[in-house]
C-alpha cells in the first residue's frame, strides 16, 4: 500500500512536468533549432510533434541546468519509417547517435549523467549519416534520405544528484536505522 501511494505520487509529479511542443519549419540546421526550453527539475518530460520529409532534418535545442540522465524515444506514424536520432554538444560534437535501437526502426537513446549544458536533438530519416558519426562529428543534414513520416520524440529529463548529496541521504539513512533499534 506504502508503495503503490509512492508510485502514484511520483507518477503526478512527472506528469505535471511534462511539455508539449510542436516542431516548426525551418529547423533544418542547429543554428535554426527549435528551442524546446531549459530543464531543471527531476522528472520533467516533453513529448515532440513533427514529421520528416524527404533531404529533411529536425533540429531541436535544450539547455540542462544541472547535470541529468536523460531519455529519448521516437515513435513513427508510417509502419515502414526508418529515422535516425543524433545528441549534439553546444559545440557540435556528437555526443550519441542511434539508428534502430528502439520498436522496429525507430531510435532510441539513453544517456546517463549528462553535464549541464546546451544540446541538440537531430531527427532524419536513414540513410543521411550512420553511427560513425560519433567519431567524425558529421551532423545530419537531409542529405542522402528520402524518408517520409510523422513523429512523436519524447524526452525524459530526471537530474542526478551531487556526490555530496548522495552521502548526506545516505547518512541520513543510516542513522534513521540507528535510531530505530
Amino acid at each position: 500500500m506504502k508503495y503503490t501511494a509512492l508510485i502514484t505520487v511520483a507518477m503526478f509529479a512527472a506528469a505535471s512536468q511534462a511539455g508539449f511542443f510542436s516542431e516548426t519549419e525551418d529547423n533544418n540546421t542547429l543554428a535554426l533549432a527549435n528551442d524546446i526550453g531549459t530543464f531543471d527539475d527531476p522528472g520533467g518530460s516533453v513529448a515532440i510533434d513533427g514529421a520528416i520529409s524527404e533531404g529533411d532534418v529536425d533540429w531541436f535545442v535544450f539547455t540542462l541546468d544541472n547535470a541529468a540522465s536523460l531519455s529519448f524515444f521516437s515513435v513513427f506514424a508510417s509502419s515502414g519509417a526508418d529515422g535516425l536520432m543524433q545528441i549534439v554538444a553546444l559545440g557540435g560534437d556528437v555526443i550519441a547517435f542511434d539508428d534502430d535501437s528502439g520498436i522496429g526502426l525507430m531510435p532510441a537513446i539513453q544517456i546517463d549523467d549528462l553535464a549541464a549544458g546546451t544540446y541538440y536533438i537531430g531527427i532524419s530519416g536513414f540513410g543521411d549519416v550512420d553511427s560513425g558519426s560519433v567519431g567524425s562529428d558529421e551532423l545530419a543534414d537531409g542529405s542522402g534520405h528520402s524518408e517520409n513520416f510523422g513523429y512523436k520524440l519524447n524526452v525524459g529529463f530526471s537530474v542526478v544528484p551531487a556526490p555530496g548529496a548522495m552521502a548526506l541521504f545516505s547518512m541520513g539513512g543510516i542513522m534513521m536505522a540507528r535510531r530505530r533499534r
